[in-house]
């Protein structure tokens, strides 16, 4: 099992795939250049829908607009029609920096994970459907790739700071996570976990970055296989069916980083996965 390219695009910092069922369109973000693209599969066809303020993560809101987090804790609506429309210009502890990754959950919260600073460590909010926001978890590192296990017991969370995935008790009637366990820790050689995601079978999929591969653990974090990826800096993924794609960053630093190195990539993985949550925000 090894990918293949997908889209060709020298992507400094691909990042947040997101599957978009009704337009069957891949939409996915350049963090660095402030840039937006969308794959539509079918036509094996790919183009820039945005350029502008950098996007650090998207969910897919139930009325099938984009719900952006973006630079200095601004949230922002987006839809190929309407455009961009900022709904919050930011938020207090994101000002010198920006969100990063985010996920939905059963409810249509939003988990949102942001930067470190020089002075202060990240964290992770969560946006509730009225339109508040609170911080659920204080020194959280670098937080990155989050996920929900099938059976919707435990909420999932990377520290790429640290190099580990926990695991948390999710409560789903009031959006709590508690008593996190480390599950996985990267070992010397093997890259910083990055984006995850999780399948059918309950099983962990970390992309690693500076690790040029995908890494698929058990429910419990025991290693199952290791997918090479021709790319240095492996960041997120996203299943579609049974593929997985996946996003990498370093196009500006070809051939170093990879000669496709930014590329969106394809896996065939034989397995699918549950459909993502969507956000449900009002504002």
């Amino acid at each position: 099992m090894r990918g293949e390219i997908a889209a060709d695009f020298p992507c400094a910092c691909g990042e947040g795939p997101l599957w978009h069922p009704e337009q069957g369109g891949l939409y996915w973000i350049d963090v660095d250049e402030g840039n937006m693209f969308c794959y539509l599969p079918e036509k094996r066809q790919a183009k820039r829908v945005y350029r502008g303020e950098i996007i650090g993560g998207l969910t897919l809101q139930a009325d099938g607009q984009l719900l952006l987090f973006m630079n200095r804790g601004a949230i922002a609506l987006w839809s190929p029609k309407a455009g961009l429309r900022v709904q919050r210009r930011s938020t207090p502890g994101v000002e010198q920096t920006r969100f990063n990754d985010v996920i939905a959950d059963p409810e249509g919260r939003v988990f949102a994970g942001s930067m470190p600073s020089e002075t202060e460590s990240g964290r992770v909010y969560r946006l509730d459907p009225d339109g508040s926001i609170r911080v659920v978890l204080e020194e959280a590192g670098q937080p990155n790739g989050m996920a929900f296990s099938p059976d919707g017991r435990f909420f999932y969370l990377t520290d790429t700071q640290a190099g580990t995935i926990k695991r948390f008790e999710y409560c789903r009637e009031d959006g709590q996570i508690q008593r996190p366990v480390v599950l996985i820790e990267a070992q010397a050689g093997e890259g910083q976990p990055d984006g995850l995601t999780v399948d059918r079978e309950g099983c962990l999929w970390s992309a690693r970055w500076d690790g040029a591969s995908l890494r698929r653990y058990d429910p419990d974090g025991t290693l199952l296989e290791v997918i090479p990826i021709e790319a240095r800096n492996v960041t997120s993924m996203v299943f579609v069916k049974e593929s997985l794609y996946v996003t990498t960053a370093g196009g500006a630093d070809r051939p170093q980083a990879g000669i496709r190195a930014g590329s969106l990539f394809r896996v065939e993985a034989g397995v699918s996965a549950p459909a993502e949550f969507r956000s449900r925000i009002s504002f």
